[in-house]
């Protein structure tokens, strides 16, 4: 974790950051013992222990020892405090030339007095064959009295002391090659934006490659812009090695000494380059005492004006006529980027929080990915083997998810989903780390973006709200609709229109359906852009992309007009998609950067209508059942296990079906008029009881299961009320069932004798409860929501209840209870891809086992959503929702979590989809 202020590293007190990079990083710091202001640089906590760093730093330390010179930042000191190793160095006041830049260009007479006193820097670490290979405006201090000093000799290569270093000591000489950070993700020493060709490619570098680096900083204080761009790493490392800088953005009139020095400077050849920094620094101040090109003499007789102008004219027409034909044949079109592809494994064991929520972002500029993990956020530079933890989910927070990157990457606003007495809330914490700030309270968010209008949140039936990065109420900007469900948002150029994604649930049935609509903000007039999609965002390039079913589209669209241009173009296949939207979160997974890069986790283009149903073990062998694809949920087996209810709800329709095992006949649709879902078996296996909104409220029916006779209501929910069917008692007279309002969810049971009904014990939760009796009547296993730990819990109480309660489920999110037929063991789901069982004993008194993992062999949407598995009488298999014509259903618990990258993809986009 990043120091605090107040921090102590051995007589050293921390006072405030200054800074950090690659190779540490820089804190204001107090000396204790001597009464003055230091920096101090520290190895990040993620390399204390590295070997390797400590080396660097070390040598570092030895570099600047060795560097007394008013140019260079002095060493006071190296040290250790416990396992961190710091260096002391002088506290170097003002800004950056980096931060100075920012402002714009400099004076000529200034850009070339700080040339100079970089020269001289460079000089003084030559002559001890010292090379910098890290020099860039960052590096480079502008104290308050136009002084330049040199910074961060952290990637210094020493000649002497490297040469001999063997193996190890060789690999500090050299930058991995284009190709390595390509398929590697291999970490790049220097900033691609200045380094010298032969580092690029990773070949030795000497002291030229600095010159090179020089030349590089020198032209972007004359012009205001770096020598060599592009949209990425890989663009610009291309750059550096094809394209040569463009003189002509110099200022006009320059002594043309000062550009014939640029121009060796930047000679891809270090053999052309100059060869030593103090004939360099002696040009310089040559130059300095002429910066701007002398008038041409007036020497020789004085000639009428035509006959002066005439030569010059004819040559000024020569001169364009020759522009025009050798920018023609000199300067062709330089070519795109090259698009490059690769998977980016998550290291150190770090695993996804859960995919059923927003879990990845990419900076603005592409170069820095974050995202949730279980224990808290990530940030992972594209130059980086690793990833930094800035947030830990402690005190039994269960998620810090959806993360977004601010416009100047700088900080990240991420839903806190709350810890222990807490409330769920946004926040905001830097890239670096360090505390979270509580932006505002806010219920579950649907997607999120953050642009120069600040930050908007999709919020389900809510609409689309805007928080200020400051904090403070949100600000309502679409207003949500009855049927609606807003998800995705993102305000367009212009800031007049907001783009987002309508579906009428938070579903994958209903998601599949979805509209991609924009709608104004002066008028409130909407447009449909894309119908069953979702996920929409528009691109720097004037294109949409959208998702379908786990592939990513592109679209040419007009912003001005708000209207699409031609037609939609598959661009990516296997993007990873969530498995249920009740939570909170978008259906695919992946980022785009304003550079161009493009990061998705991997998966699979199954969607919800192509689900399966299939049985499986303990050992984790599947056996898919005969049935077409469909949108399958809620399979129940009949207590004579011969048969299986289940409902197909593919938005528009739904329906309870029936299906013998045996395969001999096709399923039956067994309900009729209305939506009708959750099926759940009778005891004697005669009827099956299911919800149903066939007479305009969400009721409990039951029907006989061969479809004879007439559906029959159970109960009658009171306004605004939602019922749903559990499970049925032993002896068939009790039917356990939810109440759902608004104030939450709650248990109750009905007795089918008399009709009467009585909540069941305290149980309130903000999910459906799972509920299921044992197989003796008995005891009964549901899941509920805790409001302490907010995540879900499997608890057995008796029935009828006495007041006591087992919890079954503990560091998890367990739901999802299935009792063994035999009564002994309960299973269950304790999170995202996982499978557990537990044993249990009933006599003489109730108690339990640790759980036990199981191989997951089906696929569900969470806590939120029906239960997704059962049990055949004779406790050998399961049924469950699959992935169709698969093996076995989505299990990726034993697979690597990885991020899959493409750089410059807008190259391939632009190809695909022109945009005229």
């Amino acid at each position: 974790m990043p120091l605090t202020n107040g921090t102590r590293l051995g007589s050293y007190e921390i006072v405030a950051p200054l800074g950090s990079g690659g190779m540490g990083e820089v804190y204001r710091a107090t000396d204790t013992r001597l009464g003055r202001e230091v920096a101090v640089k520290v190895l990040p906590d993620a390399f204390a222990a590295d070997p390797e760093r400590i080396a660097r730093l070390e040598r570092e330390a030895k570099v600047l020892a060795s560097l007394n010179h008013p140019r260079v930042a002095a060493l006071y000191g190296i040290d250790q405090s416990g396992d961190q190793h710091f260096l002391v160095m002088e506290l170097v006041e003002g800004e950056t030339l980096a931060d100075r830049l920012r402002r714009g260009p400099l004076t000529v007479d200034e850009a070339l007095r700080l040339a100079i006193g970089i020269a001289d820097a460079l000089e003084a670490a030559h002559e001890r064959t010292i090379v910098h290979r890290d020099l860039k405006p960052a590096n480079v201090k502008v104290r308050p009295d136009g002084s330049v000093k040199v910074l961060d000799f952290g990637l210094a290569k020493a000649g002497t002391s490297e040469s001999s270093a063997g193996a190890s000591g060789a690999n500090l000489t050299h930058s991995p090659t284009l190709s390595m950070m390509a398929t590697q993700a291999g970490v790049i020493l220097g900033t691609a934006a200045y380094m010298s060709p032969e580092q690029a490619q990773g070949l030795p570098v000497d002291h030229r490659s600095d010159v090179f680096s020089f030349g590089s900083v020198v032209y972007e204080m004359l012009t205001g812009r770096q020598a060599f761009q592009g949209e990425t790493a890989a663009a610009l490392l291309a750059a550096v090695l094809i394209k040569e800088a463009d003189f002509g953005a110099l200022p006009p009139s320059l002594n043309p000494r000062l550009v014939d020095l640029l121009r060796r400077c930047l000679d891809k050849n270090p053999k052309q380059r100059w060869q030593a920094v103090g004939d360099l620094r002696v040009e310089l101040e040559a130059i300095a005492a002429a910066p701007r090109a002398l008038p041409a003499s007036g020497a020789g007789p004085s000639r009428p004006l035509w006959q002066r102008a005439l030569p010059i004219a004819a040559a000024a027409v020569l001169a364009a006529a020759a522009g025009i034909g050798l920018g023609w044949t000199l300067k062709p079109s330089p070519p795109p980027a090259p698009v490059t592809r690769f998977g980016i494994p998550l290291p150190g064991g770090i695993q996804f929080g859960t995919l059923l929520v927003s879990v990845l972002a990419v900076s603005p500029d592409g170069t820095q990915i974050a995202f949730s993990g279980r224990q808290g956020l990530y940030v992972r530079s594209m130059s980086s083997l690793d990833a930094r933890a800035i947030t830990t989910s402690e005190n039994g927070a269960l998620f810090h998810v959806d993360p977004v990157f601010s416009p100047d990457g700088q900080s990240i606003v991420f839903w806190h989903t709350g810890a222990a007495g807490e409330s769920s809330a946004l926040k905001k914490v830097a890239v670096t780390g360090g505390p979270a700030v509580t932006l505002t309270p806010i219920g579950p968010l649907f997607g999120m973006t953050w642009g120069p209008d600040g930050i908007l949140v999709g919020q389900g039936r809510g609409g689309v709200v805007r928080v200020s990065p400051n904090g403070g109420k949100p600000e309502q900007i679409v207003a949500g609709k009855d049927g609606e469900f807003a998800h995705a948002p993102q305000m367009l150029p212009g800031g007049q229109a907001v783009l987002f994604t309508l579906a009428a649930d938070a579903t994958p049935e209903q998601w599949e359906k979805g509209r991609v609509v924009v709608q104004s903000l002066k008028t409130s007039e909407r447009k449909t852009i894309a119908e069953n999609a979702s996920d929409a965002r528009y691109l720097p390039t004037g294109h949409l992309v959208y998702a379908v079913g786990g592939v990513l589209y592109g679209v040419a669209f007009d912003v001005k007009k708000l209207q699409v241009v031609g037609g939609a173009v598959p661009l990516v296949e296997g993007v990873s998609r969530s498995t249920s939207l009740a939570v909170v979160g978008p259906a695919e997974h992946f980022s785009v950067s304003n550079t161009g890069s493009l990061v998705y986790i991997p998966g699979s283009t199954t969607t919800a209508s192509q689900l399966g149903l299939a049985m499986f073990d303990r050992s984790g062998a599947v056996e898919p059942l005969k049935l077409p694809p469909a949108a399958y949920s809620a399979p129940r087996i009949s207590p004579d296990g011969t048969r299986i209810a289940f409902a197909i709800d593919d938005g528009n329709t739904s329906d309870v079906w029936i299906y013998d095992l045996s395969g001999t006949t096709s399923m039956r649709r067994l309900t009729f008029g209305g939506k009708n879902r959750l099926p759940v078996w009778s005891a004697d296996g005669e009827r099956v009881a299911f919800q149903s909104d066939r007479e305009k409220d969400l009721a409990i029916f039951w029907q006989r299961a061969d479809g004879t006779g007439t559906a029959e209501r159970l109960t009658k929910p009171a306004a605004g009320e939602v019922h749903a069917p559990e499970a049925w008692s032993r002896k068939g007279d009790i039917l356990l069932y939810t109440i759902a309002k608004e104030s939450g969810v709650a248990l109750w049971t009905l007795s089918v004798h008399d009709k009467k009904a009585n909540p069941f014990s305290d149980v309130r939760s903000s999910f459906p409860t799972g509920a299921v009796f044992s197989p003796d009547g008995r005891w009964v296993a549901y899941s509920i929501r805790d409001a302490n730990r907010n995540r879900n819990t499997v608890y057995v109480q008796p029935f009828p209840p006495t007041g006591a309660k087992y919890q079954i489920s503990k560091d998890d999110d367990g739901h999802h209870p299935v009792w063994s037929p035999d009564g002994k063991e309960i299973f269950f789901v304790p999170g995202a891809n996982q499978f557990s069982v537990v044993s249990v004993t009933t006599e003489p008194s109730f108690s339990f086992g640790n759980p036990v993992s199981l191989p997951r062999r089906f696929t569900e949407g969470g806590p939120a959503t029906p239960t997704a598995i059962d049990i055949t009488p004779d406790g050998k298999r399961f049924v469950g929702v699959a992935l169709a014509g698969q093996g076995q259903a989505a299990d990726s618990s034993t697979a690597t979590p990885q991020l899959q990258v493409v750089l410059n993809w807008f190259e391939e986009l632009k190809q695909k989809v022109p945009t005229r």
